[in-house]
């Protein structure tokens, strides 16, 4: 790849932004201030002469939930009422302050949602235009990281299937099975979130719809948000599995980042930057 068309990473951390390109790395930290304000004070190394630019967001900025679409929704217009009526009923986040989007290809199945700040949609607009990136996207990290372990996933055939991400001192984790969304959770974690981990898991499995849950396949392409105006932020999200509760037993638990012990009957899935081979740390057979 040339210098001239080589992708440059926006990150939104949760105390600074960072912009990684072939220029080199700025950081601006944000002080205690709003990140929308701060990413004004953010210069480049190097005009952007229309090359990419692909924003993430650390998930302490955003919401995120499991949306169970009822019978009855036929329209895209309906669909979008209902995800905004579920984000203001869990999380109390709405618009014009808050952009909301789900996985627009998941009619039937449970969709994975989530919600980002509109200011900082907005904001990282305007510096992709003022500095001459052109912008390719904007992405969850959570659904970032999803989405480049995937392919290498390997859940048995109605397994209950997990992947825990660690990053910046927050664990978001997300549940599926058969290729359908079950939960998502995430919160800020001051170890290595191995207790948090084990009690979403514990919790998810005294969730009586998640016991009976039938399983489905499902499979969208990813891709959290595009780069147009906040009220068109596009979410698509690719998945491949979810769990049963109470009589859930474990299943296959991929992680990212995440240093902390297998809970017990779940055996160790896909791993990047953080449980490694022969250093697993592990109180349990199953995760051999």
């Amino acid at each position: 790849m040339s210098r001239s068309t080589a992708e440059t990473l926006l990150r939104l951390e949760r105390e600074a932004w960072v912009l990684d390109g072939p220029d080199g790395r700025r950081r601006c930290a944000l002080d205690g201030g709003a990140p929308a304000a701060a990413l004004d004070a953010l210069q480049p190394p190097a005009p952007g002469r229309g090359r990419p630019l692909r924003v993430r967001l650390a998930d302490a900025w955003l919401r995120y939930l499991v949306v169970k679409w009822p019978q009855g929704l036929r329209t895209a217009t309906e669909r979008a009422a209902f995800l905004a009526h579920r984000f203001a009923e869990v999380h109390g986040v709405a618009a014009p302050e808050w952009v909301v989007q789900a996985d627009r290809d998941a009619h039937d199945l449970p969709a994975l949602g989530c919600a980002a700040p509109a200011a900082v949609i907005a904001a990282v607009q305007g510096f992709a235009a003022r500095h001459g990136y052109t912008l390719a996207g904007i992405e969850a990290d959570f659904v970032a990281t999803y989405n480049r372990l995937r392919a290498r996933f390997r859940d048995a055939d109605g397994e209950p299937a997990a992947l825990a991400v660690v990053h910046d001192g927050r664990l978001t984790v997300g549940l599926w099975r058969s290729g359908a969304w079950r939960g998502v959770r995430s919160q800020s974690v001051r170890d290595d979130g191995a207790s948090a981990l084990r009690l979403m898991l514990e919790a998810w499995g005294r969730e009586a719809d998640v016991v009976h849950a039938s399983a489905a396949g499902v499979g969208a392409q990813p891709a959290i948000a595009g780069a147009e105006h906040p009220s068109h932020m596009q979410a698509a999200i690719t998945t491949k599995g979810i769990p049963q509760a109470g009589g859930m037993r474990g299943g296959v638990l991929h992680a990212a980042g995440y240093h902390g012990t297998v809970p017990e009957g779940w055996r160790r899935g896909e791993v990047e930057g953080g449980m490694m081979e022969g250093e697993m740390n592990t109180t349990e057979p199953h995760a051999q």
